[in-house]
């Protein structure tokens, strides 16, 4: 029943913002082994600077998955901190999600994975549950998509 629940949940539009785009890597010229010199290097590629607006780092991340977990487990979802769009689908999925959640136990670990794109994936172990949770943000700092599912053993 849990796990039919977990799929449930999982097949349920949760990401209210669209899948980010995989990095493209840009090609580089590699040396003919057979050259007696080597190409030259490609200039390094500078990474613009950081705006207000950019999304937040790892340790606002946990912060806000921690917060959003610690809400759903006491008295539920505070819908303020998620996008209206993303808000209006949690307030559907909440009579499902919530007491999963809550069936999970009391959160043990928050461990950063990677970051997916713009979102950032962490493991969260809980005392009856082990699970990975993506959570994006949008340029305001609000909760924009949100996911978990259970690690496989």
């Amino acid at each position: 029943m849990k796990t039919k629940l977990i799929k449930t949940v999982l097949a349920a539009a949760l990401f209210a913002a669209p899948v980010p785009a995989l990095a493209q890597a840009a090609a580089g010229s590699v040396p003919n082994a057979f050259d007696a010199a080597p190409a030259p290097a490609p200039a390094p590629v500078q990474a613009p600077a950081p705006t207000a607006a950019q999304a937040p780092d790892i340790a606002r991340a946990e912060a806000a998955l921690r917060g959003v977990i610690a809400a759903v487990q006491g008295a539920g979802f505070d819908y303020s901190v998620f996008t209206p769009d993303l808000a209006t689908r949690m307030r559907q999925l909440s009579p499902e999600i919530s007491p999963l959640i809550k069936s999970f136990g009391a959160v043990r670990t928050v461990e950063f994975q990677k970051a997916e794109g713009d979102a950032q994936l962490f493991r969260v172990t809980f005392d009856n549950q082990v699970t990975e949770w993506m959570i994006l943000f949008d340029p305001e700092d609000r909760i924009a998509g949100l996911r978990f599912r259970p690690v496989e053993a």
